[in-house]
């Protein structure tokens, strides 16, 4: 049951309650095709959609799009998306499932897939066999050659569904045992190999590319989601420089900015970009923040931006979190109405929302609504004029 919603003495503006579910993979099943670091959960865009759209075919606007959950919550609740970022690798994510094929369809195209030749050798091969069998790593290549070189709508969902097995902990990855959401140096894997007494085995990568599909594909889409899916607009751009979005198209923003110092999507995703060969020049303007002077003036000019985009008389919803630096805690949202109160926007709430651990979070050493990724902290500023 939903905790009762309280507003703390310090400003009735803050309110502290369960305003969506702290339960694990309780949406759509297809926005758990991949995982991705400091993603925040579908329910979290879901609220502020019931909260601030009021019809059908609005247009929903992330300029740090992530993995791609605003957009397509979005989708899946009847409404038009814009998604940005800065890394490639999100654009990927989020365009990706953009047309989702059926089960059967997706299988067909399976079938035509030839892995078993020799495929060309690669400067990354080194690194990469301290994850793989060559014979997966080979299966792999020719997967990634075939997608490349049928580049159709229904490939590349089949084409995500590879990268998000390209590592984890069981057997339903390709490589040995790893971490799920992120690419680790090859040099710790290969340590961790040694120290565990394990060494990359075989793993056909067709099958395990069908069992996920199988389970990703179970749930039916709604039967509007590609009428509006087929409408998003995606755009690789800095927050800072967003021009090529057209000014008050936008009925609502959601959004979560790059943590204080916390996640480096460079190198968490290296496997990622080395399999969809992104060259790291595009990586290199992925923004890690270390001060809170620093971050505080990205958001504001973050801010101005984004509000260019949105309609008068609309609302941006910030996701922030708590950030500890020594022996104090930095209240990230308190900087996000400051920064909004200087670039002309208008403080209406702030939801904390309340929730327990997850495994995850322990996993990360997060504290419960004390640091980053685990505390949803969600600043709501509105455009008056």
């Amino acid at each position: 049951m939903a905790e009762p919603i309280v507003k703390l003495q310090q400003d009735d503006r803050k309110q502290l309650g369960e305003f969506w579910t702290s339960k694990q993979r309780q949406s759509h099943s297809l926005h758990y095709a991949v995982s991705y670091r400091a993603s925040f959960k579908p329910e979290l865009p879901s609220f502020f959609f019931s909260e601030f759209l009021k019809k059908k075919g609005s247009v929903v606007f992330d300029p740090f799009g992530g993995r791609g959950t605003t957009a397509i919550q979005a989708n899946i609740e009847g409404h038009y998306a814009i998604h940005n970022d800065v890394n490639p690798l999100s654009i990927f994510l989020a365009q990706s499932r953009q047309n989702v094929p059926n089960y059967n369809e997706a299988l067909k195209i399976l079938e035509k897939v030839d892995v078993k030749s020799k495929a060309e050798e690669d400067p990354m091969d080194k690194s990469l066999l301290a994850f793989y069998h060559k014979d997966t790593l080979n299966e792999i290549k020719n997967f990634r050659n075939f997608c490349e070189r049928n580049p159709e709508l229904d490939t590349n969902y089949l084409k995500l569904v590879a990268l998000s097995r390209l590592h984890g902990h069981s057997p339903g990855f390709f490589s040995v045992y790893s971490f799920p959401q992120m690419s680790i140096p090859a040099e710790q894997q290969h340590r961790n190999n040694i120290k565990k007494g394990i060494k990359p085995d075989y793993r056909p990568i067709l099958p395990r590319i069908a069992n996920k599909l199988k389970r990703d594909l179970a749930e039916p889409l709604p039967p509007f989601y590609h009428e509006f899916s087929k409408g998003n607009r995606y755009s690789r751009s800095s927050v800072l420089n967003l021009e090529p979005i057209p000014s008050e198209i936008a009925d609502l923003v959601v959004t979560s900015p790059p943590f204080l110092d916390k996640v480096n999507y460079e190198l968490d995703n290296w496997i990622r970009h080395w399999f969809l060969r992104i060259p790291s020049e595009q990586t290199k303007e992925i923004s890690i923040i270390s001060s809170l002077e620093e971050w505080t003036g990205f958001m504001r000019d973050t801010l101005r931006s984004s509000a260019r985009i949105l309609k008068k008389g609309a609302f941006l919803v910030i996701e922030v979190g708590e950030v500890k630096k020594g022996n104090k805690i930095l209240p990230l949202d308190d900087s996000i109405v400051e920064a909004g109160a200087s670039v002309g926007l208008d403080w209406s709430r702030t939801y904390i929302n309340t929730q327990k651990f997850t495994k995850l979070s322990n996993c990360w050493n997060v504290s419960n609504n004390e640091k980053g990724t685990n505390s949803n902290r969600c600043v709501v500023l509105q455009k008056l004029s």
